[in-house]
């Protein structure tokens, strides 16, 4: 069997220019967290990474493509959660039930939190239904759900209603964290969800 190839390192200037746009995105999570979405202008983006933003509009061509970016980096950090080993073994609740603690830690992260902020902020403004990773994102979603429970006899449809209704009260909770130090009665909450997801699941 031939060797997989290795994938060949970058060159240095294609690394400055990847840790560039890390630092762009960086410095606008950063001032999103600490300020609201407000904060994050174009001028203290630029500034908080250490550059003009003429030189920013280089890597990225304007400020909501840097916000495009940081929906992706949380899609992607998502489908990393998902993907990893641990989900695919054991009964159905022992798998809705890590399912459930993997999705609640990501919606804890800065990235989805700031993530949650952008598409709050720019909903008006911008048709997210329309953008092609929007419509990808369902899909890998379903696809995601559907190899970690095969054994769910539910349709398409019904599959994405359990990961909706999950989503919808996993992110209640995570906007109820910005406000409270603590939510309260948490594990509770989070075993209501789960029971509720493996109902959905284990039907008929």
């Amino acid at each position: 069997m031939p060797k997989k190839k290795e994938e060949e390192p970058l060159g240095r200037q294609a690394l400055k220019t990847r840790r560039t746009r890390e630092s762009l995105i960086n410095a606008t999570v950063s001032l999103i967290k600490e300020g609201g979405f407000a904060a994050a202008s174009s001028s203290r983006i630029a500034e908080r990474a250490g550059m003009t933003w003429g030189a920013a509009q280089h890597h990225f061509g304007s400020k909501e493509d840097i916000l495009d970016a940081i929906l992706e980096m949380s899609y992607e950090k998502f489908i990393g959660t998902m993907t990893a080993p641990g989900l695919r073994g054991g009964t159905m609740a022992d798998r809705v039930g890590v399912f459930v603690d993997r999705m609640w830690t990501h919606y804890q992260s800065d990235l989805y939190l700031v993530a949650l902020e952008i598409l709050l902020a720019t909903r008006e403004a911008t048709d997210h239904a329309g953008r092609a990773w929007e419509a990808r994102q369902g899909k890998a979603h379903l696809k995601i759900v559907r190899e970690i429970f095969p054994d769910s006899k539910l349709s398409d449809v019904r599959i994405q209603e359990a990961l909706t209704f999950t989503h919808f009260c996993l992110t209640g909770l995570s906007i109820e964290g910005i406000f409270e130090s603590q939510v309260k009665h948490l594990g509770r909450h989070l075993q209501r969800i789960k029971q509720a997801m493996l109902g959905m699941l284990a039907a008929a």
